[in-house]
């Protein structure tokens, strides 16, 4: 198996922007491996970032709505 793009960080902080945009790129890129995607070849960096975009924004637009996603929590 390839390794993937991003690797998960050992602590992120809830509400900082680049933590929460790098920990749903990292979740992204977790479904896109477990659907055969091969990092670097059916993906790249800025492929995990538009795709963690959307999920980002809402994030912050309403902070009410709990959204899960495997991120250790300081």
């Amino acid at each position: 198996m390839a390794k993937p793009l991003i690797q998960k960080l050992d602590v992120v902080a809830r509400g900082a922007l680049i933590d929460e945009y790098l920990a749903m790129a990292y979740n992204v890129e977790q479904s896109l491996i477990a659907a055969g995607a091969v990092p670097g070849k059916d993906y790249t960096y800025l492929d995990l970032y538009k795709l963690a975009q959307p999920l980002v924004i809402e994030l912050f637009r309403d902070d009410s709505r709990q959204m899960e996603y495997d991120l250790p929590v300081r």
